[in-house]
């Protein structure tokens, strides 16, 4: 299920949209403003409806801040015939926008819009990851990997077909190189390779002896 992150300070807005968009099966969490959704890193969003006038900071430096750390979707809501914020909104990074009052179910095809759009496309047989979600999808099924093994699987996969050394992957996974007796970049490789042989079928993590290991695209 997909998860919205809802930013209005008008909480009969936010009432609203959470009934209706849950009960289209969306997962809504709600906040009055922004600073409360940045606080969380948007951690497991996929998309922001963000309205434009909001107390302390507003829409579109929210809008702006976002855009600089993320590329997921965002969906301002801007006043009624507002066309200064509606443009500002889409140079600084919005996706699209809607004019209050709106159609909840217009929003509604909107979000699914914007969310179609932020998918990218999985050739069969293949992986992809999804980074505002930090997903890792095998012919569309999610893998399950903890912060660690993505993080793993997203160095070795920037650098397919390729071989990654463990000073690379000890840098991407503690921000140290492993020392000689380290085994920690090991052991989460050992347990990446065993979650993406149970999903694929296929051993996608190879140990080049004296190098290091490299991600294989499953035939």
């Amino acid at each position: 299920m997909h998860r919205v992150f809802l930013v209005d300070d008008d909480p009969e807005i936010c009432e609203l949209l959470s009934s209706y968009l849950s009960g289209n099966q969306l997962q809504v969490t709600a906040f009055a403003d922004a600073e409360s959704l940045l606080a969380t890193r948007l951690e497991g969003a996929d998309c922001v409806i963000l309205d434009i006038g909001l107390p302390g900071m507003d829409g579109l430096q929210a809008c702006r801040a976002i855009r600089s750390t993320h590329d997921l979707p965002i969906l301002i809501l801007t006043a009624a015939g507002d066309d200064v914020d509606r443009i500002l909104g889409l140079e600084i990074g919005a996706d699209d926008y809607m004019g209050k009052p709106f159609n909840p179910r217009e929003l509604l095809a909107r979000i699914r819009a914007l969310l179609r759009r932020s998918v990218p496309k999985i050739p069969v047989g293949g992986f992809a990851h999804i980074s505002h979600a930090r997903e890792v999808r095998f012919n569309g099924a999610a893998v399950a990997l903890t912060g660690s093994e993505y993080t793993a699987f997203v160095t070795l996969w920037d650098h397919k077909p390729g071989v990654v050394d463990r000073d690379t992957l000890g840098l991407a996974l503690h921000n140290r190189k492993p020392g000689p007796f380290d085994r920690t970049v090991d052991t989460t490789v050992s347990r990446l390779r065993a979650k993406l042989t149970d999903a694929t079928g296929h051993n996608c993590v190879r140990t080049v002896r004296g190098q290091g290991y490299a991600l294989i695209m499953p035939q």
